[in-house]
C-alpha cells in the first residue's frame, strides 16, 4: 500500500540552539544577498500563443525548486545543519516541493490513510475527517477520547462532547477545508463541518469519485452544490490530493491543476500581469520545458529534483503549482522590487526533533504515464458545433465547464446554459438534479438537528 524508504534520522537539535530573532535574520539574509551576482537580463517565452518577458524570478524557480529539494534530502540522510548555502532558504521555513513529503502529508499517510479499516468509505471518512482541521493535535486527541476513528460510529453529538473540551483551537491556521458558515445551524463552526462530511458518506460521495478517470473531473464533483453554502477555494484542491494519496484512487496529477493565489501571484512576478488568464498555460509550459531550463540555469542533472528512484526526474503540474508558492515566498526576500500582496516571508526557520520520513503510495511507483491520446474528432457542422461529454463543473451559476467528447481536460471551454446544443440539455438537467439533491440532503440534516435541540 505504500513504500517505506529507510534512512539515517538526523542527530538531535534544540530549537534554542538554532533560534533567531526574526531582525538578525533579516539583516543576515540582506547581507548575503548583497553578495549574490544579480541578473537584470529578461527571458523571453512564449505560450499560450503570447511572447513573455520573464523576470528574474523565472531563472530563480529552477535553482529554488533544485536547492530546495536538496535540503530534504540532506536532511533526510541525516546531514547535519547547514543544509544549504542559501541565506534565504537557510533562514525561513519553506515547505517540500514534492507536497507528498511534508509533513502532514507523511502524517496522514502513515497514520490516517495506512493506520485503520482499508474498506473504501473508512478510509475515504477518516481523510475528509483529517482534512477539516487539517491539524495532528486535533486528530490524536480525537483518537485519545473515541478510540479508531470510524464512520460507523459517527455520532455528531459524541463528536461534538469530545472537540468542545478541546483546550484551544481545533484548526489548523492553514489549508484546511473551506467553512459552511452556519449552512447547517450550528454556531459551532466544527458541526456544520462535521454535518458536511455527514453529507457526503450519505451520498456515497466515494463511490462516484472512484468512477471518474481524471483529476479535474473528481475536483468538479466535490465542488458539486456547494457554490450555494461556502466558497470552494483551493482547499478543495489540497482535499483532492489528499484522497489520491489512497489505494481506492489513482488520478494523473500532471494533466491539470486548480490554480491557487500564491501560484498565480508568482506567475504574475514571473511573467507580469499579462499572465493574468494564461496561469494554466505557463505552468505546463515549465512542465513541458524543465529539463531545458534546469540545465540552462545551471543544475546539474543529478540535482533535478526526484521523488523517489522509480519515478522519472522532474515536477508533475501539482508540483510545479505547490513549488510556486513556495517560491513566491522566497521572491519577497530576495527580490522585494516584485511586488505582491505580501511582503513578509514568515517567521524564522527553528529546526525541530522531528524524524524525516519518505513514505510513498505504492500506486505511486511507476512513472506517470505520458499523457492520453484523444481522438479529437471534428466539428459536427460547419458551425464549429462539438458534442458535450459531460459537464465537469459549474463555474458560475448558468456557466459550465464541459468536456467535449473526444477531447481531454486541456480543451475544456466554459460554456453558457444558453449556448448549449439541445442535445446538451440533459446533462444540465441531470446536474440541476443532483444539486437539488444535495440542497434537499442540507435541508433534511438541518430539520433533523432542529428536532434535536428542541426535545
Amino acid at each position: 500500500m505504500a513504500k517505506i524508504y529507510e534512512h539515517t534520522p538526523s542527530p538531535p537539535r534544540t530549537s534554542k540552539q538554532y533560534h533567531r530573532s526574526l531582525a538578525s535574520v533579516r539583516s543576515l539574509c540582506s547581507a548575503q544577498l548583497r553578495k549574490i551576482k544579480r541578473s537584470r537580463r529578461s527571458e523571453k517565452v512564449k505560450f499560450d500563443g503570447v511572447e513573455f518577458a520573464a523576470s528574474e524570478l523565472f531563472s530563480t524557480y529552477f535553482q529554488f525548486v533544485a536547492e530546495r529539494h536538496q535540503i530534504f534530502l540532506r536532511r533526510y540522510d541525516g546531514q547535519p545543519q547547514p543544509w544549504t548555502d542559501d541565506p534565504i532558504l537557510a533562514a525561513y521555513p519553506f515547505t517540500n516541493v514534492f507536497r507528498v513529503l511534508d509533513r502532514n502529508s507523511q502524517y496522514i499517510l502513515q497514520n490516517v490513510i495506512q493506520k485503520g479499516s482499508q474498506d473504501l468509505h473508512e478510509a475515504f471518512f477518516r481523510v475528509l475527517l483529517f482534512r477539516t482541521f487539517n491539524k495532528i493535535e486535533t486528530w490524536e486527541f480525537l483518537e485519545e477520547n473515541l478510540g479508531a476513528i470510524t464512520w460507523k460510529d459517527f455520532n455528531l453529538q459524541t463528536y461534538d462532547r469530545v472537540l468542545s473540551s478541546v483546550d484551544g483551537a481545533v484548526y489548523n491556521s492553514v489549508y484546511i477545508m473551506p467553512a459552511p458558515g452556519r449552512a447547517f445551524g450550528f454556531d459551532r463552526n466544527y458541526l456544520n463541518h462535521l454535518r458536511l462530511i455527514d453529507l457526503m458518506m450519505a451520498e456515497k460521495l466515494a463511490d462516484e469519485l472512484q468512477q471518474m478517470k481524471h483529476l479535474k473531473d473528481a475536483h468538479g464533483r466535490l465542488t458539486l452544490g456547494v457554490n450555494e453554502i461556502f466558497t470552494p477555494v483551493l482547499d478543495f484542491f489540497r482535499l483532492i490530493l489528499d484522497l489520491n494519496m489512497m489505494p481506492h484512487f489513482n488520478w494523473s496529477e500532471d494533466e491539470w491543476v486548480a490554480v491557487g493565489p500564491g501560484s498565480k501571484s508568482c506567475l504574475h512576478k514571473m511573467f507580469g500581469s499579462d499572465v493574468a488568464g494564461h496561469e494554466e498555460a505557463a505552468m505546463r509550459f515549465i512542465r513541458d520545458e524543465q529539463f531545458k531550463y534546469f540545465k540552462k540555469y545551471g543544475v546539474d542533472t543529478v540535482e533535478i529534483p526526484r521523488l523517489c528512484p522509480e519515478r522519472r526526474p522532474g515536477l508533475t503540474m501539482v508540483d510545479i503549482e505547490h513549488s510556486l508558492c513556495e517560491c513566491e515566498k522566497y521572491s519577497r526576500a530576495r527580490f522585494p522590487e516584485l511586488k505582491g500582496k505580501r511582503v513578509r516571508v514568515g517567521l524564522p526557520y527553528v529546526a525541530k526533533d522531528l524524524p524525516v520520513t519518505l513514505v510513498i503510495p505504492t500506486n505511486w511507483l511507476t512513472c506517470p504515464l505520458s499523457s492520453p491520446q484523444y481522438s479529437q474528432p471534428p466539428p459536427l457542422d460547419d458551425n464549429d458545433t462539438y458534442e458535450v461529454s459531460h459537464i465537469v463543473k459549474e463555474k458560475v451559476t448558468g456557466h459550465y465547464i464541459v468536456r467535449w467528447l473526444g477531447w481531454g481536460p486541456t480543451d475544456d471551454t466554459v460554456v453558457s446554459e444558453a449556448n448549449l446544443s439541445e442535445g446538451s440539455m440533459e446533462l444540465v438537467a441531470q446536474w440541476k438534479k443532483m444539486k437539488q439533491k444535495i440542497a434537499d440532503g442540507i435541508e433534511k440534516r438541518c430539520k433533523q438537528d432542529r428536532e434535536i435541540r428542541t426535545q
